[in-house]
């Protein structure tokens, strides 16, 4: 880049989060310029899980947006194929006990009246999903 270079945007980062951004903004066709001190992908995004997490959020703005965040990130990995390494499995919340579970139930209807795909998963599944998990769990939501 030479100093005479003008740039609609300027992005901040090359993770995930800023590849995105210049991606959906040069698609826009804006001239966009990434800024990165490290190699791409060399902070949060390459130390971080890589999860969309949906299933913790109460319904309203917060959730809103994750959901729209989800509905974006499908779209690029459809777009970029396997190598994008987008792996959709949703999101396991346990309750150690009975009132726990209810008030898992009561979370998850929420979240299903707001358009999440849920699904309650009993004591006995919860070892299907994850066969690491402390045994003695009252059940949890997917």
């Amino acid at each position: 880049m030479s100093r005479s270079e003008s740039f609609d945007a300027v992005v901040i980062g090359a993770g995930i989060v800023g590849a995105a951004c210049a991606y959906y903004l040069s698609r826009a066709g804006l001239r966009v310029a990434v800024a990165e001190r490290g190699t791409v992908a060399s902070g949060t995004t390459g130390a971080g899980e890589g999860n969309i997490l949906i299933s913790d959020k109460e319904p309203g703005p917060e959730l809103e947006l994750a959901r729209l965040s989800h509905g974006l990130w499908r779209e690029l990995g459809e777009v970029l194929g396997p190598q994008a390494e987008l792996e959709p499995k949703g999101g396991l919340v346990v309750a150690t006990g009975p009132a726990e579970h209810d008030g898992l139930r009561e979370f998850a209807a929420a979240q299903a009246a707001a358009g999440v795909q849920t699904e309650m998963v009993g004591a006995g599944g919860l070892a299907d999903l994850e066969p690491h998990l402390a045994r003695g769990l009252a059940g949890g939501v997917l």
